[in-house]
């Protein structure tokens, strides 16, 4: 799932978080525990867990990652 966002004529994707089983993440996926993160990726990453859009504005996670917390979350 990702969301489109216009800008000035150029189109960029958001990220959003979405939760994940832990038997899908494989070896080579970068996981990364909450308290890993900066303070602004993880008031980011919460707000998007809390938020119903899940979209996520954290530099430092990339799509593909993986975000343990109270259950494994995969940045998409």
């Amino acid at each position: 799932m990702s969301r489109s966002v216009r800008t000035r004529g150029d189109t960029s994707v958001g990220r959003v978080v979405v939760e994940c089983d832990p038997a899908e993440v494989d070896s080579g996926d970068r996981v990364r525990d909450l308290d890993q993160l900066s303070p602004s990726e993880r008031r980011s990453f919460l707000d998007a867990v809390d938020g119903t859009t899940r979209l996520i504005d954290a530099p430092g996670l990339a799509a593909g990652d993986v975000v343990r917390f109270t259950e494994y979350y995969r940045v998409v």
